[in-house]
């Protein structure tokens, strides 16, 4: 099990995160699109060498989010109504189908494949910036599921469900 730190920085004028490993290294970075409709986002390798392009759908009956990875694969993101009281995104992934399940106030998840918990995520409540933790099964996927919490924060920050 990979354990990751997403951390958005406090002064920027767009969205950025720093992503740390368990030893408080630097894997990854993630960094907003002041200017463009709709949001958008890039995640970097240690080497600041694109990963995946993370963007939202526009004109959507739910919160949509596209994720293109340098490899060529696909996922989407798609919030979900129900249930009532608690936050939940389903996934496609190759021929994958993930579900992210999470309290109404959007600081606890859990993502699975088939009832099997494949990835947990946390936020801190008292932070100054929104800090993740996250704790992923399979390191292959890491890209995929830190997107994920990425796309997540960009639907809650807003105070709305757009």
């Amino acid at each position: 099990m990979s354990k990751y730190k997403i951390k958005q920085k406090f002064l920027s004028i767009s969205e950025r995160f720093n992503i740390e490993n368990e030893y408080d290294e630097r894997v990854f970075s993630v960094k907003g699109k002041f200017f463009s409709v709709g949001k958008k986002f890039d995640l970097f390798d240690k080497q600041e060498q694109p990963v995946a392009a993370i963007k939202q759908k526009l004109l959507a009956f739910r919160p949509t989010y596209y994720i293109e990875f340098n490899d060529g694969s696909k996922a989407k993101i798609v919030k979900t109504f129900f249930p009532l009281f608690h936050s939940r995104f389903l996934i496609e992934y190759h021929q994958q189908s993930l579900t992210v399940l999470g309290n109404f106030l959007s600081h606890e998840y859990q993502i699975s494949e088939q009832e099997q918990v494949i990835a947990e995520v946390s936020k801190q409540w008292f932070s100054l910036s929104d800090t993740y933790g996250v704790d992923i099964v399979d390191d292959q996927l890491a890209p995929l599921i830190l997107s994920v919490v990425i796309i997540i924060d960009a639907i809650h920050h807003n105070g709305s469900d757009d």
